[in-house]
């Protein structure tokens, strides 16, 4: 018999509260990294692909994939945020589900994203490693896996905090990092090359940071040959020393060729 799967290490009700799923669900911009990834995907590969979107939310990547694919799913864990989703989006299949297990067939779909560093939030590596090899047997052969992570180098230095053209987002990351590095002073000291997982300020639950390196590895060892890593620019990070000084605070990767 299977063992139940632990509960999410994220404060239990966060994506539960109504302020957070309305929130949610006003968002609707990609990143730039994932335009340059799905630019790179190419339309033509986009619209002969049947797409999961994990962690969905209130479907703020939803607007951008639903109508390029040829076939959409949406999941997320929470039901409120799956309720607003389909509110926003009527007609599209969208289901609650767990990443470490996901209720879908072998080679169903061509590409999986999750982004928005859900997987940080799943629990430790093994159940890390569980969501990846979840995403990879639902995967059809030459299909592609892109998500997101959070980045230890950028709890290195405050330098990494950086104007960005607007007070207000300046002022909310400062208090972010300040509260960031008051509840996890002995967690950081002992980070080292990391993993680790870190209280964070606005859930008040587990989220696990890595290396570049690190998120590199993790996704071979599930078994892709090809992965590339882009900052939130969308440059794409290629060699060891761009990979290693790599400070935003997430990056997104592309795993290919299973």
């Amino acid at each position: 018999m299977t063992p139940p799967l632990a509960p999410s290490p994220v404060g239990p009700d966060y994506y539960l509260r109504p302020e957070v799923v309305r929130r949610y669900a006003g968002q609707s911009t990609l990143q730039r990294a994932e335009q340059v990834i799905l630019g790179r995907i190419g339309e033509r590969r986009l619209a002969a692909s049947r797409v999961l979107d994990l962690g969905v939310g209130g479907g703020r990547t939803t607007a951008a994939l639903a109508g390029r694919c040829r076939g959409y799913v949406g999941v997320d864990l929470s039901e409120p945020m799956i309720a607003a989703c389909r509110q926003r989006f009527p007609g599209l299949r969208l289901e609650v589900a767990d990443a470490r297990a996901l209720p879908f067939a072998d080679a169903a779909f061509d590409l999986v994203l999750f982004s928005f560093n859900g997987i940080d939030l799943v629990g430790d590596a093994a159940q890390r490693r569980q969501v990846l090899a979840e995403c990879a047997r639902v995967l059809a052969p030459g299909g592609a896996m892109i998500h997101s992570s959070h980045n230890l180098n950028w709890l290195d230095s405050r330098a990494a905090v950086r104007w960005a053209g607007s007070l207000r987002v300046y002022l909310e990351t400062q208090h972010f990092w300040g509260r960031m590095r008051r509840l996890n002073r002995d967690r950081l000291r002992q980070a080292g090359a990391g993993p680790v997982e870190l209280i964070d300020p606005c859930n008040g639950g587990a989220t696990r940071y890595l290396r570049p390196e690190a998120m590199i590895d993790e996704c071979r060892a599930a078994g892709w040959r090809r992965v590339h890593l882009f900052d939130l620019a969308g440059h794409e990070r290629v060699d060891g020393p761009e990979i290693a000084a790599a400070r935003d605070p997430w990056l997104y990767l592309m795993s290919e060729g299973r």
